[in-house]
């Protein structure tokens, strides 16, 4: 099952006989955040941008010229002429720096060949193909980009598509980045930047990695699906000593060439990664074709995956208190979902393994996050004074205390017993040993005993971030368990004030009491301590579904509590949650 979260969910592999480039339109699709996406000069190349190499050969050149060469000369290989005189190996950040020795001087050299001015015929804008990259990388399908230019193209067209990445260009960078996995885009340029004295561009530099950026380019080729495109293999030695040295095929690799056009040194990397060649014209023609590929598919899948509304619920909370809490919180958030398993026989148990890839996913998904931000920013006199005494942190992920734990249930907790402030429960059933059919059921339920009412906004993150975790996150983090014919098929959205605290006591409470309902107007009849929804899906939700169904959830809720125009309110919603208005 696909994770759109997790850089560890699977690729499809071409199929004998199947076009690469349906196969891997529809990898990126279905696969979202799977591929690294490798580009050299060839994406640039169509913007008039020079490699790193030739603007050290221009300027070996200009030094030629000021002592007197003919540059008729020399030839193709200025650098010959420069060896040739007793110097060494010609270098960017030495030329440059003899060149133009102050800071001021290297800008408006360098701006020469990377961000001319229009007397010189700037300004360099992004290609097509910069752009369409960057709009995978904004809807979140490409989260990696290795590169070796050293320009800034692509992080203009990043920031153009409002996905403004992080990028990685020096030593320096590595030791402060956040983990690939956490960030929303991340850049690497494994060249350096043209900004940067410490570019690598000389055979000497290229052909050896510092240590730290040697770890990170084995752990992308190892852990990601690859997409190479305009690179030849041909002068990054280091890059391609990796790649051909990587010991893990598990994900495939697309090579794209042009007009047909392959180094040896690409040859042997292609056999080696047994990579799936994809014959282009260009870069800005090959994303013009994937593109429209994966909208077709897009079109598709939101008729195939469009959510149903049901009107029948049954993974409402129990009304007793659930193993982990001491109390029924005063506002308990509950988000759902069931994989449906119509066979049972190839159903494995959850092991340890298992246990530790739902803890790693806990406590790397977006929700738990947000958790701690909640609880950070809740002032003491938000929690009530009865129960302050027992507030505890959050802390991180651990096992339920006195939870049943076996190979068919897990339960964990982030904080404390939901007698005040915040705390959560992760749980996931499987189907009894012995039965026919069934289905695993996730849930996440939020506990939060606090005075003062959460806006509605927040209620609708918690809840679109939780229907991620439970419909594509945990079912991917229990990938090797499930059976290959396993879908997510429920998912159902709970918000509960409840009048007991657990047991028989009984207390007044209200969810308007709880959640700030006031933009949806005023209801026809008391609200009551509940709202539900319950929809079909058609397998994981992307970040994207989930925000949307939980906007239709919420303006079907309010619908069913007794509001009887909450259009208002709802429209604001979707605006807070940036979903775009189509009318």
């Amino acid at each position: 099952m696909a994770d759109g979260d997790s850089f560890t969910a699977a690729a499809m592999t071409p199929t004998a006989g199947v076009d690469p480039r349906v196969a891997l339109a529809t990898s990126l699709q279905a696969s979202p955040g799977v591929y690294a996406v490798l580009v050299g000069s060839g994406l640039s190349s169509g913007a008039g941008i020079r490699t790193g190499w030739q603007v050290t050969q221009d300027l070996v050149r200009r030094v030629a010229v000021a002592e007197g060469v003919l540059e008729e000369e020399l030839g193709d290989a200025p650098e010959r002429w420069w060896v040739s005189q007793g110097r060494s190996d010609p270098r960017y950040d030495t030329l440059l720096e003899a060149i133009a020795p102050s800071t001021a001087a290297r800008q408006a050299l360098l701006r020469h060949y990377f961000d001319p001015p229009p007397s010189e015929g700037g300004p360099i804008l992004p290609t097509h193909a910069h752009r369409a990259l960057a709009s995978f990388c904004a809807a979140g399908r490409v989260r990696l980009v290795l590169t070796t230019n050293v320009d800034r193209l692509l992080e203009r067209a990043l920031e153009d598509a409002g996905a403004a990445p992080q990028v990685i260009a020096t030593l320096a960078d590595i030791g402060g980045m956040t983990p690939l996995p956490h960030a929303r885009t991340t850049v690497v340029k494994l060249s350096g930047d043209y900004t940067r004295l410490d570019m690598r561009n000389t055979a000497a530099e290229l052909a050896e990695y510092p240590a730290e950026l040697q770890e990170l380019v084995q752990r992308a080729l190892d852990e990601y699906s690859l997409l190479v495109v305009g690179w030849s293999g041909e002068y990054d030695s280091a890059l391609a000593r990796e790649i051909a040295g990587c010991p893990s095929h598990r994900y495939p690799t697309f090579w794209t060439t042009f007009h047909g056009e392959l180094t040896e040194d690409a040859r042997r990397l292609i056999a080696l990664r047994k990579a799936h060649v994809i014959d282009t014209t260009g870069a800005d023609g090959f994303f013009f074709d994937l593109t429209e590929r994966i909208v077709r598919l897009d079109q598709r899948a939101a008729r195939r995956r469009r959510p149903t509304a049901l009107r029948v619920q049954r993974l409402i909370p129990e009304r007793s208190t659930p193993q982990g809490w001491a109390v029924l919180p005063l506002l308990q958030i509950r988000v759902a979902t069931a994989v449906a398993l119509p066979s049972l026989e190839t159903l494995g148990l959850i092991g340890p393994q298992q246990r530790d890839d739902l803890v790693a996913a806990l406590g790397r998904a977006e929700i738990t996050s947000r958790l701690h931000l909640l609880s950070s920013s809740t002032p003491a006199s938000a929690i009530s004074p009865d129960s302050q005494a027992n507030h505890e942190g959050l802390g991180v992920w651990q096992l339920t205390p006195d939870a049943h734990q076996s190979g068919e249930a897990a339960s964990y907790r982030l904080g404390g017993n939901a007698a005040a402030g915040i705390s959560a429960l992760a749980t996931v059933r499987l189907p009894m040993v012995g039965a026919n059919t069934g289905s695993i059921v996730l849930a996440f339920d939020i506990a939060l005993s606090l005075m003062a009412p959460i806006r509605l906004a927040e209620t609708a993150r918690l809840l679109r971030d939780g229907l991620s975790l439970t419909s594509a996150t945990l079912p991917a983090a229990l990938d090797d368990v499930l059976p290959a014919e396993a879908e997510v098929t429920l998912g159902e959205l709970h918000i509960i004030a409840p009048t007991t605290t657990g047991d028989t006591t009984a207390r007044k409470n209200d969810l308007q009491q709880r959640v700030d309902l006031s933009s949806l107007g005023k209801p026809s009849r008391p609200v009551g301590p509940a709202m539900g929804f319950a929809a079909q899906l058609a397998g994981p939700l992307t970040e994207n579904e989930a925000t949307t169904l939980v906007a239709d959830a919420v303006e079907h809720m309010a619908l069913a509590a007794g509001y009887t125009d909450p259009r208002l309110g709802i429209r604001a919603l979707r605006h807070e949650l940036g979903i775009v208005a189509t009318d």
